[in-house]
């Protein structure tokens, strides 16, 4: 076993430094709340509006990326309905990153220095997809032996 050393001088905490530090550190601490406060209150007031490319369509999302408004123009009642919806569906998008970017930019100053800002805000769950999800129809599922509902066992399974 090895004798300890006494702690170098330079590295020893006085009270005084300690207080100090802690003052420091309540002060920003207040800072970041206060940052988080402000940060609440705009990102419920946040309103990001989008144009379509054809600017047949407006869209209005929210700081959570919930579409709160939706504009058809006249064009738009022109077109097909497939393309109608890939065309709303890129706007929100377009709209929910901007969005994104504005949170982020709201969000940083109520973080810890270094802090994934994206992180914090990104949740994958919440991503809209980047094409619409197939519809499944119910002989997708016969092969597969799968119930079509948790309720129902699948054919050939009853009874069992």
């Amino acid at each position: 076993m090895s004798a300890r050393q006494p702690p170098d001088r330079e590295s020893v905490l006085t009270a005084e430094d300690a207080d100090a530090q802690a003052a420091q550190r309540r002060v920003e601490m207040l800072e970041r709340v206060e940052a988080a406060a402000r940060a609440a209150h705009e990102l419920a007031l946040l309103r990001v509006p989008e144009r379509s490319s054809r600017a047949a369509i407006e869209v209005v999302v929210s700081g959570r990326g919930t579409l709160v408004e939706l504009t058809l123009g006249e064009s738009a009642t022109r077109m097909v309905p497939h393309e109608l919806a890939a065309e709303i569906l890129a706007t929100v998008r377009r709209a929910c990153e901007r969005a994104g970017t504005r949170v982020a930019e709201l969000l940083e100053p109520a973080l810890p220095a270094g802090a994934d800002v994206d992180g914090v805000i990104t949740d994958p769950a919440l991503e809209i997809p980047a094409a619409p999800p197939q519809r499944r129809t119910a002989s997708s599922t016969d092969d597969l032996g799968e119930p079509d509902s948790w309720l129902r066992p699948a054919q050939g399974r009853a009874g069992r």
